[in-house]
């Protein structure tokens, strides 16, 4: 089925929210002849200085989302932590090529895991709460360890790691109205990523993805194609392909997994969007994700996928730079980029690596990487991105680390930042996050 909303040369694509993955996705759609416009809550130069426009507002600001609107033809979000309700305002003037509606179920849990149901993937056990009371009569349903969730995904938001039934005391200060999810907590060996390309015609799968992940959340490292027994990877494939035929997104879409270490499956997110993980296919298959979202949002079918050759992809930061800049002077195998970075920060990300093998041996590949000493041994045993919130203290909800994070307040299924009113009054309102 051919596009209705195809962009051709000249046309312009706008991008709501933008990190390091952004100057790629620039660039592919510059190739493309588009022009390129941005919008972000603070400037990133380094990122958007290949853009045609910027513009720097709240996520909120009426004036200058109705500017970045009419100067749009289509728009892409580039993170989960867009409110929709602000991309609603924005299909007043342009086209929104991903959806809203698909974005509404991936921002609620709740949402999330009834669609999930409905489409028959395994989810981790939860029930809904909204008191103290609700934790304490819940938990033995659920069992220990389990995790405390807003319903709602969001900015600044907090989950708590329960595992005794002494740490329910220490959600009084963390319950402050609304409706949270209590799940249990998957205890896994090993995370997974399929991510698909989505469009009118179907899905398209890209290599099965092995992320590894440090102590401190932060992704380490991703192999593709990455092995596991057959008929687990046949139920992978068939979970994404439900997911992305049911949910009525189109674009890129990542379907995470966790696998237990009894071979169990799970869904732990799907998420809208380019990944961190999603970039070691600029090198392991003939088009990469960027490319592919790019084609997508302009109306053009999805390039068929194949697999190139094998690829460990892995992050370097701020305190890995000097060991970084030697080893590109002697290996042959690895492909570097580095980025300019805005802060000084040892665990800032300052550098993509690409490792490949001549002999397509990623074991090999895997022994080269840990030799070099740059980064620890890569422990599948580590905890993942959703251990940060231990049994000692409240922590901040681990977020995308590849995904831009407004600065505005978190989102509120009933907030509604453009009341209808006479346009001739005070819009006083409509920036009141604007410091936040």
């Amino acid at each position: 089925m051919m596009s209705t909303n195809a962009l051709y040369l000249g046309k312009t694509l706008g991008i709501m929210g933008i990190d390091r993955n952004g100057q790629r996705l620039i660039m592919n759609a510059k190739d493309a002849g588009l022009n390129v416009g941005v919008y972000l809550d603070h400037p990133e130069p380094e990122t958007t200085k290949l853009a045609d426009f910027t513009i720097i507002g709240n996520y909120r600001d009426k004036d200058k989302l109705t500017e970045f609107g009419q100067n749009c033809d289509v728009v892409l979000y580039e993170t989960p932590a867009i409110d929709s309700i602000v991309l609603r305002y924005l299909s007043k003037f342009c086209t929104i090529s991903q959806g809203i509606d698909p974005l509404e179920i991936m921002q609620d849990r709740l949402m999330e895991r009834a669609f999930l149901d409905q489409v028959n993937v395994n989810v981790a056990p939860y029930v809904t709460v909204i008191s103290l009371d609700d934790i304490y009569q819940s938990i033995d349903s659920i069992g220990y360890p389990a995790i405390l969730r807003p319903i709602q995904r969001g900015l600044g938001e907090q989950s708590l790691m329960i595992k005794k039934q002494s740490d329910i005391a220490r959600a009084a200060d963390f319950i402050q109205g609304g409706t949270y999810l209590l799940e249990s907590w998957i205890e896994h060996a090993a995370e997974y990523s399929i991510i698909i390309a989505v469009d009118n015609n179907g899905v398209s799968q890209y290599p099965l993805i092995e992320q590894e992940f440090d102590g401190n959340c932060q992704l380490v490292a991703a192999k593709a194609p990455a092995t596991v027994p057959d008929d687990m990877y046949q139920e992978m494939k068939r979970i994404a392909d439900s997911i992305g035929e049911h949910l009525g997104y189109h674009g890129i879409l990542a379907v995470d997994f966790y696998v237990t270490s009894t071979d169990n499956l799970y869904i732990k997110d799907i998420h809208p969007g380019l990944t961190t993980a999603g970039n070691v296919f600029a090198m392991a298959t003939n088009v990469s994700q960027e490319e592919q979202e790019i084609r997508i949002a302009s109306g053009q079918p999805i390039h068929f996928i194949k697999t190139m050759q094998p690829i460990i992809f892995l992050i370097g930061r701020q305190k890995q730079q000097a060991a970084l800049e030697r080893q590109e002077l002697i290996r042959n195998n690895w492909k570097i980029s580095f980025f300019e970075s805005q802060k000084n920060d040892p665990d800032a990300v300052c550098a993509y690596v690409w490792a490949s093998s001549p002999d397509d041996n990623l074991d090999e590949l895997q022994d080269q990487i840990d030799d070099t000493e740059v980064w620890l041994p890569m422990n599948a045993e580590e905890e993942s991105t959703d251990s940060a919130a231990d049994d000692e203290q409240l922590g901040a909800e681990p977020q995308f680390e590849d995904k831009p994070q407004p600065s505005a307040a978190p989102i509120q299924p009933d907030l509604e930042i453009f009341p209808d009113k006479d346009p001739d009054q005070d819009e006083d309102n409509d920036n009141d996050d604007a410091d936040k």
